[in-house]
């Protein structure tokens, strides 16, 4: 052992001097350009005069079990900090970061829970990050049901460190994740490591898929920055935006309203993608319950989405895509887009009451002719929005 090495007596009592904060790294929306939010990382003032970053004490921390009490004992300085920068601009996300033996006990779960029923803090401007190693071999059911109730409140859960494990996506489909962090190490290979940018470029397309926000992590460069940004990425964080900040310099950054490129070009080419599965999906089900033969007295079944505001293609129009409005492309966009889902909806009418083969041809004809419309406007927009 030698006289820098840290045990646990001096994380004990570095907590109780109080000698812990919150550094704020921000994150920047790929869509605005602007800063949506910030990770609050965990600094250790220690009295020698050295901060000391999570890396050299949290793994101890959480060997020991005494993660949780340095969780419990910060969570008061976190809403605190939230209320500061929610006077500046209240509509920044703060994430923080906690394990899943956080939430073995019910201490943590509660505090969220007492500052949101309190009115200390707007939910939906607080983020858990988790990393997927804390909670993959977490098999205790009390903290997913924990985290479903903190998720129902109106808390967002982010996967940490996306692509590290072994099985993410499985972990995704059974943990309430409404955003996933692409792990730095992947982003940071991707110039150098072909296979790296297509894991982060097919994790981007899956986020998207799943309807689940994602956030690139470890960006050191303009041009890491900008192929994200066309790679359809929403959110950014890297020390090239900005590094971990005190608290009084981070307020300062808020206050210099700062502003990156931000035009989601990539989400229109996701756009078409999302549509063309649309019209596959129509096609496919429209085939298989009218032209192939039916078992005698089978129910003719369709779940393709019918509302043009809930597709993925409207769901971006509505949402994202408005950062678009004006452009003439973009405007003259959302007339083809109901129309065509008037005739999906047509469609499906027509093939339950079992209408003649031919007048089913003819509405996929003029479904084909709206589809190539919409997908044309969608391509002419990508080139209006190269000069926007």
């Amino acid at each position: 052992m030698t006289a820098n090495t840290i045990v646990l007596q001096d994380i004990q009592e570095g907590l109780k001097n109080e000698e812990f904060c919150y550094y704020y790294q921000p994150k920047i929306s790929l869509v605005t350009g602007k800063p949506c939010g910030a990770e609050a990382l965990l600094r250790w003032n220690r009295r020698n005069g050295t901060v000391t970053g999570p890396g050299e004490f949290i793994p101890l921390a959480e060997q020991t079990g005494f993660v949780t009490d340095i969780a419990c004992a910060m969570f008061p300085k976190l809403i605190a900090d939230m209320l500061l920068i929610n006077d500046l601009d209240d509509s920044l996300i703060i994430s923080f970061n906690l394990t899943s033996m956080d939430f073995e006990k019910p201490d943590i779960s509660t505090m969220i829970r007492d500052a949101v029923l309190g009115h200390k803090v707007n939910p939906k401007r607080l983020q858990i990050e988790l990393t997927e190693a804390t909670i993959l071999h977490n098999d205790n059911p009390v903290v997913k049901e924990r985290l479903h109730s903190l998720v129902e409140m109106g808390v967002t859960l982010a996967m940490d460190d996306f692509g590290t494990g072994y099985s993410s996506i499985d972990t995704l489909s059974q943990w309430p994740f409404a955003v996933v962090k692409i792990d730095r190490g992947l982003v940071q290979r991707m110039q150098e490591n072909p296979k790296s940018t297509t894991i982060v470029q097919a994790s981007i397309r899956m986020a998207h898929k799943l309807g689940i926000s994602i956030v690139a992590e470890g960006i050191e460069s303009s041009e890491v920055y900008d192929f994200l940004m066309q790679s359809g990425c929403t959110e950014a964080q890297g020390f090239w935006m900005g590094r971990p900040l005190p608290m009084a310099e981070f307020l300062a950054f808020i206050r210099k309203e700062q502003r990156w490129s931000g035009m989601p070009i990539g989400l229109i080419h996701i756009a078409q993608l999302d549509h063309i599965h649309w019209r596959k999906s129509l096609i496919d089900q429209i085939v298989r319950n009218t032209f192939e033969e039916q078992q005698p007295n089978q129910v003719k079944t369709f779940s393709v989405e019918l509302d043009h505001t809930q597709c993925k293609l409207g769901r971006w129009y509505y949402g994202h895509g408005q950062e678009f409005q004006g452009l003439p492309a973009f405007d003259l966009l959302e007339e083809p887009h109901r129309r065509l889902h008037a005739l999906g909806r047509e469609l499906i009418e027509a093939a339950q009451r079992n209408v003649p083969h031919n007048e089913i041809a003819a509405l996929l004809r003029t479904l084909t002719k709206e589809s190539s419309n919409v997908l044309s406007m969608l391509q002419e927009l990508e080139n209006q929005a190269v000069v926007f």
